[in-house]
């Protein structure tokens, strides 16, 4: 009976994770993430981040807020890796990027240090989630 139900709650625990796996890897019909979740998390950091990579040719821009008006805080070189900032609401993390004043999806992506945090386009023309 201990195994069988061993058993059920790793499936039942499965079965719920999976659905957000797979979200990651989805976007609409314009390339848009509106979740940051990945399968792949950093071993770097207290509260592991999703990493994605940067795959636009010509860099991509990280801003001050979740706008294409808000000034430029660096950017990332292709190839790039980038930790997404994980925010905390009572148990649950917070994977939904914030959205611009045109309902556009952006990530949150961690600096050198907590405060350090920029936003770039949470789109497939500009990133991709580590699967691997």
């Amino acid at each position: 009976m201990n195994t069988f139900f061993n058993a059920l709650t790793y499936s039942m625990l499965l079965i719920s994770v999976l659905p957000l796996a797979a979200q990651a890897q989805t976007t609409d019909q314009q390339g848009n993430y509106y979740s940051n979740e990945t399968p792949i998390k950093s071993a770097y950091s207290r509260a592991a981040g999703s990493l994605w990579r940067v795959i636009v040719a010509n860099g991509l821009n990280c801003r001050r807020s979740a706008s294409l008006q808000s000034p430029i805080v660096r950017t990332y070189l292709t190839g790039t890796l980038l930790e997404v900032e994980v925010y905390r609401g009572g148990s649950d993390e917070v994977l939904v990027n914030p959205l611009d004043e045109n309902g556009r999806p952006w990530m949150p992506v961690r600096g050198k240090n907590i405060e350090d945090v920029c936003y770039v386009r949470a789109n497939s023309r500009y990133i991709q989630p580590v699967i691997k």
